[in-house]
């Protein structure tokens, strides 16, 4: 059985769409979620094999938490998410809804008592940054759903993108942050770049990208500001600085992995956990980035 050292937190993909292009983009802005890496196809299965999955998850590992991911998992349709959401507490998971929440609304009834934390967006203090990156109300919508949580009680966490100018506001995110934490428990914040994973897009690169030593010292700043809140940083990688493995399992059992090259197009296929079981599939991929070359001698 995988230990919660060797892994501690799975990524369960229900579906890879996403609503985001809802929202017009505000006028100044190069395009809604713009950054976006993700791959455009659709999760087939249904609720017995989403049950059988986290089942799997469960015998194979000690981890402690299922972050239900996408795409974005609240969509318009039934992706299972309600009963999955059921299963993997009733297993035993903490479960992490990793959502924009513009449909969190609609769907909060079916969710409302079966989330551990509500993992929200939000890329700016005010409208005029918010929606900029994600469309125009964005930032509306984002209080609306952080007044509905925290009239609940519900923990959050945040996850903002960046560009070289926004991290100039990231110490009123934190303010607005830590007025949230005062009324709700707040468990992190994590605060990203540009992340071109192999799939480098040069306009990308010139709207997003900006030096990791700029945004390092930003973050580093607005620690202080939150400092009863973790603060996690995803900062964008040289080869020679490979990103931390992450293990993804889509709902029909599909397992793929993160094992850490910059260059690497996509996640790695390991195989199907419901024929091949769980843990083997995880240790061949911590043997696969133990194998890899280095940076030095990939780049040599």
């Amino acid at each position: 059985m995988l230990t919660r050292d060797e892994l501690s937190t799975i990524h369960l993909v229900l579906n890879t769409d996403c609503n985001a292009w809802d929202l017009a983009p505000a006028p100044t802005s190069p395009g809604v979620c713009r950054f976006c890496y993700r791959e455009r196809n659709r999760v087939n299965t249904d609720a017995d094999t989403v049950a059988r999955v986290i089942d799997r998850l469960r015998a194979d590992s000690q981890a402690g938490r299922i972050v239900f991911t996408g795409g974005d998992p609240l969509m318009p349709y039934d992706n299972h998410l309600e009963p999955a959401l059921q299963h993997a507490r009733a297993a035993g998971f903490e479960t992490n809804l990793h959502t924009n929440g513009l449909l969190l609304g609609d769907r909060y009834p079916g969710v409302r008592d079966h989330v551990s934390v509500y993992s929200l967006a939000i890329d700016g203090p005010d409208a005029e940054t918010a929606d900029w990156f994600r469309g125009q109300g964005y930032f509306d919508r984002f209080n609306a759903n952080t007044a509905l949580l925290t009239a609940d009680r519900k923990t959050l966490a945040f996850n903002t993108f960046t560009t070289e100018h926004s991290i100039r506001s990231l110490p009123d995110l934190a303010g607005l942050i830590a007025d949230l934490a005062a009324a709700t428990p707040v468990e992190y914040w994590l605060i990203s770049q540009y992340r071109p994973i192999g799939r480098a897009n040069r306009q990308k690169a010139e709207i997003y990208g900006f030096g990791p030593d700029t945004f390092l010292q930003a973050v580093e700043q607005v620690r202080a500001l939150v400092p009863e809140i973790p603060v996690f940083t995803q900062p964008t990688r040289s080869p020679n600085d490979p990103y931390p493995l992450r293990v993804w399992v889509l709902a029909d059992g599909t397992v793929t992995a993160d094992l850490g090259s910059v260059n690497a197009p996509r996640n790695a296929v390991l195989g199907d956990l419901l024929t091949d079981g769980f843990e083997p599939l995880v240790r061949r991929a911590l043997g696969l980035r133990a194998q890899a070359p280095s940076p030095q001698e990939v780049t040599s």
